[in-house]
């Protein structure tokens, strides 16, 4: 147990003060594990989650298919024109639709749509797209937590509690809406500079509407294939209706995933390669992920995450106290751990813990553990996959975001949608 948090937490300092690559990190701390004898090679191959990898992949191969078809392009113009290059509007429209999107799709796949349209905007108007970012991410982890499809988590806490799509709408609407208006708020007060409206400045103005002019020429003075254009916008949607319907199909979402890149591969053959697509997709993303797995089952097999779920359960006998150690131990530990072995500890002692409960309690420990597991990843780049995501898609524009950078504006706003969510949590408790 000594020498896997050892190395999760050297794994972290690098990962921290950017030294070297985060997937050279996560690799050699998961082979150091197997080096040393902590896992064997074969547990080390299963920890992977690649339900998540293959999500990641099959979504890549399906966005980079898409900006060929220069659909992105065609929304990029459509929205500048749109707003008619206002910052403010452009941060409001995008932050908005990535929650609610991110409530009925997986918040990666929402962050793999959104992100690209947002830097080819941004870069376009020579706006500033680190806060468009930071806000996509945050938004999308947060309008995920929403329901029972739009992040992982949700998706164990439903299986494993019996709950519903329509139950975890009515019973985490009311701390995910004030989340959403706070963080947005917030983030307009403190990037208002770089997203303030420009029609006082006559300078920036002009430059706004030259760029738009370009925006439009550039997009409008290339031939469009209307049905390179037709059959990826009907395999993109259908992809999404799969995410919707997956319950139904009975079909993972990695699969549904790649399972759509494969059949627009085939039906666009004439404009794309596979060969072409392969190379477009994030192998660094991807191989930090298979090492952040490996390292995050170690800590779980070693018995640190079991003596953490056993330390939360027995540090009170008050009720609410017990709902806000679990709501604020999983959104701290949900910072720099991924969610998912955590929450998958965790149900095992909860179902017991409800035994000798009334259904209407029982079902609060639920709750606050999906709130903090969720919420929680916002505050560091490497809590919740949709950030590692959203920072790698920037890094490849040259647009690079710190892990002390976007911690520095992420981790107080992540405090702040926990604290919504233990007043919720209190008021539920004393109902």
């Amino acid at each position: 147990m000594i020498i896997s948090i050892a190395i999760f937490l050297i794994a972290l300092v690098f990962i921290i003060t950017e030294r070297l690559d985060k997937a050279i990190v996560t690799v050699s701390g998961a082979l150091l594990l197997v080096i040393l004898g902590i896992l064997e090679p074969e547990q080390a191959f299963h920890s992977i989650d690649f339900e998540t990898i293959i999500l990641l992949m099959g979504m890549m191969m399906i966005m980079d298919i898409s900006r060929k078809s220069q659909i992105f392009n065609w929304l990029s113009t459509k929205l500048a024109e749109l707003t008619k290059g206002n910052p403010f509007l452009i941060f409001l429209i995008f932050l908005l639709v990535t929650a609610f999107f991110s409530a009925f799709l997986d918040n990666v796949t929402t962050i793999i749509i959104v992100v690209p349209i947002t830097i080819a905007l941004t870069k376009g108007m020579s706006i500033d797209p680190k806060p468009y970012i930071i806000g996509e991410i945050m938004l999308s982890n947060i309008g995920g937590a929403l329901t029972l499809v739009g992040d992982p988590p949700n998706i164990l806490i439903g299986s494993a509690a019996k709950l519903s799509f329509n139950e975890f709408i009515v019973n985490l609407w009311m701390p995910i809406l004030a989340s959403i208006v706070a963080v947005i708020g917030i983030l307009t007060i403190i990037s208002w500079g770089k997203i303030k409206p420009i029609k006082k400045d006559f300078k920036k103005l002009l430059l706004s509407h030259i760029l738009l002019k370009k925006i439009k020429f550039e997009f409008y003075g290339k031939p469009l294939k209307r049905s390179f254009i037709i059959k990826t916008l009907l395999i993109l949607g259908l992809t999404v209706l799969g995410f919707i319907l997956q319950k139904q199909l009975g079909l993972s979402v990695g699969i549904i995933a790649l399972a759509g890149a494969m059949i627009l591969l085939m039906a666009t053959t004439k404009n794309v390669t596979l060969h072409e697509t392969i190379t477009k997709i994030e192998w660094p993303t991807l191989l930090f992920f298979m090492g952040l797995f490996i390292m995050a089952t170690a800590l779980e097999e070693t018995g640190f995450l079991e003596l953490v779920s056993s330390v939360i359960t027995s540090a009170t006998d008050d009720f609410t106290y017990m709902l806000l150690i679990i709501l604020w131990s999983a959104g701290i530990i949900s910072m720099f751990l991924d969610n998912i072995p955590f929450v998958a500890v965790m149900i095992p002692v909860i179902t017991d813990m409800q035994i000798n409960m009334p259904p209407e309690k029982a079902v609060l420990l639920w709750w606050a553990l999906a709130l903090g597991a969720c919420l929680g990843g916002n505050g560091t780049i490497i809590g919740a996959s949709a950030n590692v995501v959203g920072t790698s898609l920037a890094e490849k524009e040259n647009i690079h975001i710190s892990f002390l950078g976007y911690m520095k504006t992420a981790f107080p706003l992540t405090l702040i949608t926990l604290v919504f969510s233990s007043i919720y949590i209190i008021y539920r408790s004393n109902v």
